[in-house]
């Protein structure tokens, strides 16, 4: 099975291995994705390099897939000319839109559609393609590469290694029964780039991978959710979180790091400043 095959079969295991719709899914993430880009650091981390590829900010425009509710999305259109969201979850729409209004933001477009849905009615050119961390869900990858490249001199994919995350894994074990179905991470997307003859610049970057909630009440809450489990369970669940978690600064949370590999292609792939 070819590189471009074996994403696709990931894809699809990843959806049909959900215990919950995709509507629902992205319901419960929409809820908790400000929490997550509070916690974490990748966004300061990733957004100097991002600007550094744009010559002229003020007067530049960025295609942004799968932004969620705009850890990303805010910081560009603050200092970007216009900004275009591909967003296909209604929850993320409505909460990036009402951001925007609320910043007083009135540069950004987004369209509630999947990106291999709309790339080709894109109207071009774009200074900047981002997908950060949305690009593990798009099935027809080689399609939609290919279609961004030419919109686009810049186009920045930032992707987990898909190294699991042992206490989490220890997690589906105990609780699930079963290994965690992971969406396609770095490792097959690189494959895919190999296969379709597109090289790119790799930078391996280490971020922060928080997991951080206002009590213990909320952590017990949130994992008995996200593993869909009944509420005779929710003491064993309790034990084995409090065997990881620690408290800091008046919360608890699950503190670790991890990598990302952030991936430029195009034009991009000369050296930063």
């Amino acid at each position: 099975m070819g590189a471009l095959e074996s994403w696709r079969v990931a894809v699809m295991r990843s959806r049909t291995g959900r215990d919950r719709s995709e509507r629902e899914t992205w319901e419960r993430l929409a809820r908790w994705y400000d929490d997550w880009v509070r916690h974490n650091d990748y966004v300061s981390i990733f957004l100097p390099r991002l600007l550094a590829l744009l010559e002229h900010p003020p007067t530049s425009r960025v295609l942004e897939i799968g932004p969620g509710s705009g850890a990303f999305t805010l910081p560009l259109a603050s200092v970007v000319e216009r900004v275009v969201a591909t967003e296909p979850s209604p929850p993320m729409c409505a909460a990036l839109t009402h951001k925007c209004a609320s910043s007083g933001l009135d540069n950004v477009t987004v369209l509630p559609h999947r990106i291999e849905d709309v790339v080709e009615a894109l109207e071009g050119p774009f200074d900047l393609v981002l997908a950060a961390y949305s690009m593990y869900n798009v099935l027809p990858i080689d399609r939609v590469l290919r279609r961004l490249l030419v919109l686009s001199p810049h186009v920045v994919v930032l992707m987990g290694t898909g190294e699991p995350m042992a206490w989490r894994q220890a997690l589906y074990r105990r609780f699930k029964g079963r290994e965690r179905v992971a969406s396609p991470q770095f490792p097959a997307f690189h494959a895919v780039l190999l296969e379709m003859g597109l090289e790119a610049d790799v930078e391996m970057v280490w971020t922060s991978a928080n997991y951080v909630y206002d009590d213990e009440e909320a952590m017990v809450r949130w994992w008995q959710e996200k593993l869909n489990l009944d509420a005779h369970r929710s003491a064993e669940l309790r034990m084995a979180l409090l065997e990881i978690a620690e408290c800091r600064e008046g919360r608890i949370g699950i503190y670790g790091r991890r990598q990302t590999a952030m991936v430029r292609l195009g034009q991009s792939r000369s050296p930063l400043p």
